[in-house]
């Protein structure tokens, strides 16, 4: 009869299920270890957005730093420069104050002779290149009727600046209302003059014709003359082209800048928000351009002073005008450049915007106000300069609408290059990127297709990051090892069978575990990727609307360039030249 051999495997099972508790307990651990490098990573993301915002607002604070030291720079330098421009150039304007009073002096007889020769002499000794101080001797000499001084004193202030003591003596004629000698002078002035590279003092000539003050007689005298410079200025080759660039480069200025909360969804989520914040400050400049002109030209210009008190303006105005007693020297622009250029960064630092803006906004205004601070310029320029930069020229309202009348045709082209390039840099579509995709449209009316378009795109990424979810390598290895690793010892046979046991069964509970945990790691990726498509889908929504509000915008500022090029056509010279009573409008073109 065969013996019953009873094996007890209690300790064996007993011992298995005490690996399988500590399989699990270990599962358990590797899954506080994912999580703990899943969190790792999220703050490594978390930790690079830091940096990165931490970088820009570095990059803001710096420029709005470069730019703070920029502006206390120029308030410095501006303090600087003004002292020594009263330091080196000071006593030019005693000596104009100075023929100012002897002028208004003589109105009221209220001055003797002597003081007024005694005056005139201290300028011509502390003056000694300065051509208003010999013009103001003769002038002394004139008063006093000491005809050799007066000769003398006029040839040398002549020698000194023909063109300015010529225009000078015709004013001052024509304040004595000694008509045949103010003609006299005011030819002369005329005559001298380059239309090419003309003294910046014919602006006052400007203001004279347009405020209507010489009369009959001068008023033709400077119109034909005037027609005679337009005339050879458009014989000049490029000459056309060239007032068209000035006129644009003057035009443009205007562009309104765009609110930093206007678009706020095109302006964060469209890589080609730049290209259309340019398109619309462009069209919203038409408008701009035209509210100038209408300002400009509307209300009547009336007599409302003396014909005497018409010449002392252009004589001694002060400021924001200037006449010829109150210009500037041709030796003083040097520093009056410098000096201009401090203050355009002052009165930029005071509008809004950000500082990289600014900067190319002083660069933009000095530069479109640079030819009024050119000793010479060519006649078409100072046309430009009267009606745009008036307190440059001490330009009045008469001579501004004259201005603008007598170039009308080369403000219109320069207009018309202006809206031909704005038009063809606006853009044809606009990326938008919602999330991790990106879609391109025209104005906003193919939302059911991009919107579907997104929502395909996020199905494909939830399908493929869901079908990714798997057993991962190291697992598999862990599987695999942990068997061959186990058969190795079980069949060393003895205590080895029980550990190679053991092991195996680790093995397969921890890959078990992880099979077990793969539903719901699909579950949370599906998820989290739905959340993020419904968020792209609202991103993109709010942009197309933006959009289509945008090209509707664009498209009706951009109508009102019409509207600016009918009322340009609109102006004529007659209709804008001040009529005095004594005197008939005299101009046609």
């Amino acid at each position: 009869m065969s013996e019953t051999v009873s094996v007890d495997l209690s300790p064996i099972i007993e011992a298995i299920n005490v690996v399988n508790g500590n399989m699990r307990v270990v599962a358990q651990h590797i899954d506080e270890v994912g999580s703990r490098v899943d969190a790792v990573a999220q703050e490594q993301a978390d930790t690079r957005q830091l940096v990165e915002k931490v970088l820009e607002e570095f990059r803001d604070y710096r420029e709005v730093d470069e730019w703070a030291q920029s502006v206390s720079k120029a308030r410095e330098e501006l303090q600087l420069f003004r002292q020594e421009f009263e330091k080196e150039f000071g006593r030019h304007d005693k000596v104009r104050d100075a023929t100012i009073g002897i002028l208004q002096a003589v109105d009221v007889a209220g001055v003797r002779t002597e003081t007024i020769r005694t005056a005139a002499e201290e300028g011509m000794i502390y003056c000694q290149r300065y051509w208003l101080a010999p013009a103001l001797v003769a002038l002394s000499g004139w008063i006093a009727d000491n005809r050799e001084v007066a000769e003398k004193m006029i040839a040398e202030a002549i020698r000194r600046d023909d063109s300015k003591t010529s225009l000078l003596f015709a004013l001052v004629c024509r304040r004595a209302q000694r008509m045949e000698a103010c003609i006299t002078w005011l030819k002369r002035y005329l005559q001298i003059q380059n239309p090419m590279a003309i003294d910046r003092e014919a602006a006052v000539m400007i203001n004279a014709i347009a405020n209507g003050v010489f009369g009959g007689a001068a008023l033709n005298t400077c119109t034909s003359v005037i027609d005679g410079w337009l005339t050879e200025l458009e014989q000049q080759a490029g000459f056309a082209d060239e007032q068209r660039r000035r006129w644009a480069e003057v035009l443009d200025v205007m562009r309104p800048p765009v609110a930093s909360d206007e678009y706020p969804t095109l302006r964060r989520y469209s890589p080609t928000w730049p290209k259309l914040e340019v398109a619309l400050s462009a069209a919203r400049r038409n408008q701009v351009v035209q509210s100038f002109f209408e300002k400009l030209f509307t209300g009547e210009i009336g007599v409302t002073r003396s014909l005497e008190a018409a010449v002392d303006d252009l004589l001694f105005s002060g400021p924001p005008s200037r006449g010829l007693l109150k210009d500037f020297e041709d030796e003083e622009l040097p520093l009056r450049r410098k000096i201009a250029y401090r203050e355009t960064v002052i009165e930029v630092d005071a509008l809004p915007g950000r500082p990289r803006g600014k900067k190319a906004e002083v660069d933009s205004l000095y530069k479109a106000g640079a030819d009024a601070l050119k000793e010479q310029t060519s006649f078409a320029a100072i046309l430009t300069n009267s009606a745009m930069f008036p307190e440059k020229y001490g330009a009045t309202l008469a001579s501004r609408r004259y201005a603008v009348s007598r170039s009308r045709q080369w403000i219109i082209a320069g207009f018309n290059d202006l809206t031909v390039r704005d038009r063809a840099l606006v853009p044809t579509e606009a990326e938008i990127g919602a999330g991790s995709w990106k879609g391109n449209s025209r104005d906003g009316s193919n939302e059911p297709q991009l919107s579907a378009d997104l929502f395909q795109h996020y199905a494909n990424r939830i399908e493929q990051a869901v079908n990714a979810v798997g057993i991962a390598g190291g697992t598999w290895a862990a599987l695999v090892i942990g068997g061959l690793f186990g058969l190795l010892l079980a069949a060393q046979g003895g205590g080895a069978t029980l550990m190679g046991i053991l092991i195996m069964a680790a093995a397969g509970a921890y890959f078990y575990f992880k099979y077990q945990n793969l539903e719901n790691v699909r579950n949370q990726t599906k998820a989290s990727l739905e959340k993020e498509r419904d968020e792209a889908d609202r991103i993109l929504k709010a942009a197309l609307a933006e959009l289509t509000d945008l090209r509707r915008e664009i498209s009706k500022e951009d109508g009102k360039a019409d509207d600016v090029v009918e009322l340009l056509k609109a102006l004529s010279s007659p209709q804008f030249i001040l009529k005095r009573p004594e005197q008939a409008r005299a101009i046609s073109h």
